[in-house]
């Protein structure tokens, strides 16, 4: 591991001399790797940029008298949010997009929804309790 972040550091970081590495903590030489991802997510963003615009000018489907372009929108051809979203977190254990709090806000409703469903189900005799079952009705449980 001392190799690879004495490599990373002199290859990425900008960092000259191995001194100057050995003194950074390891919170400090993971901060640096994170900023360097997103700074190269967004150098690869500004190069994706400049494809699709020539690809956009280009590329086109559908028929020859009708043709379309590939992509309508950049972030069809190049996500740069969705890629900040997983380097960020790949190295903050408490990061949370709102995609993510939409999709678990969803995902609480549907649970709630379907509770309901159960009980009313369950209330109007049409789901047998556990301990009415057989064996076979329980799967071997």
């Amino acid at each position: 591991m001392y190799h690879e972040i004495v490599l990373n550091s002199l290859a990425y970081l900008g960092m000259k001399s191995i001194e100057e590495i050995e003194q950074m903590t390891l919170n400090e030489y993971f901060l640096r790797c994170e900023a360097y991802q997103l700074k190269m997510t967004k150098r690869n963003e500004e190069l994706a940029l400049q494809a699709w615009y020539i690809q956009n000018v280009q590329a086109t489907k559908g028929s020859a008298k009708h043709p379309k372009p590939m992509f309508t929108k950049f972030e069809q051809f190049f996500d740069t949010q969705s890629i900040i979203d997983d380097i960020r977190a790949s190295f903050e254990t408490d990061y949370h997009t709102n995609t993510q709090k939409n999709e678990q806000k969803i995902n609480e409703q549907l649970f709630i929804q379907r509770m309901k469903e159960f009980k009313e189900l369950k209330k109007n005799g049409l789901i047998k309790p556990w301990s009415e079952r057989s064996e076979e009705e329980r799967g071997g449980f």
